[in-house]
């Protein structure tokens, strides 16, 4: 197998996805919809947040769901212009609220380096929206790292589809199979599945346990930094 290209999940695989979204939600809930602590919480509970952890739970709405799906879930009886301007809205004008809380999970350039200086074309899918994606990209100073910033708003259907996959291969004129798909939920392991990828690796530094990956990805590793090391083995 000849991998040629690494596509990454952003939410628990580049960056801390409870410290930089737990905030920003009870914000929103809290100050724009004027719900009160208990209540922005107990919300964010139906969506899958664990507050003895502050934490979103593996494979939930808020683990892995996208920004539509969540309006839909929280507010599902919106008629369709105000639920498009939500949508919008947590889209667009929430991100400087969501770089201001966000949270590296460990130094990405070196990794990035190294995966570069191997030959990799590297990429971001994620769930989240494009511009949210890249303004966090941007804000960490990488974003001249990757071919390409996939968000769910970039593709016919979000992951698990496959269709980011194919959207990665077709910008580097890659070959599904010649491309490993990097994530810390299920869903982006399956992402990887449906797309056709070579290569399905899972990291642990989401929401995921190791039980919650290691029967679907190819290898479990501890973080993205391990990759290079895994790369240069196979």
């Amino acid at each position: 197998m000849s991998i040629k290209g690494i596509l990454f999940d952003k939410d628990g695989t580049l960056i801390d996805i409870n410290g930089t979204w737990v905030p920003v939600y009870k914000y929103l809930l809290e100050k724009d919809f004027g719900l009160s602590p208990e209540d922005a919480e107990a919300m964010m509970e139906r969506a899958g947040y664990d507050p003895a952890r502050q934490a979103f739970k593996a494979g939930s709405m808020l683990a892995s769901g996208t920004t539509a799906q969540l309006v839909d879930f929280w507010w599902p009886s919106l008629s369709p212009a105000k639920r498009i301007q939500r949508i919008r809205s947590l889209d667009h004008d929430y991100r400087e609220i969501a770089g201001q809380s966000l949270q590296v999970l460990l130094p990405l350039e070196p990794v990035l380096d190294e995966l570069s200086a191997l030959g990799f074309a590297l990429g971001v899918a994620t769930n989240d929206s494009r511009a949210s994606a890249e303004s966090h990209i941007e804000q960490l100073g990488i974003a001249h790292k990757f071919e390409t910033i996939i968000g769910w708003d970039s593709v016919p259907s979000p992951k698990p589809s496959g269709d980011m996959i194919r959207a990665f291969a077709e910008v580097t004129a890659l070959r599904p199979i010649e491309i490993a798909m990097v994530g810390d939920n299920a869903h982006d392991i399956e992402e990887g599945r449906r797309g056709g990828a070579g290569l399905c690796i899972g990291v642990l530094t989401g929401n995921s346990a190791h039980e919650d990956l290691a029967h679907l990805a190819d290898h479990t590793l501890e973080s993205v930094a391990d990759l290079p090391a895994l790369m240069r083995r196979l």
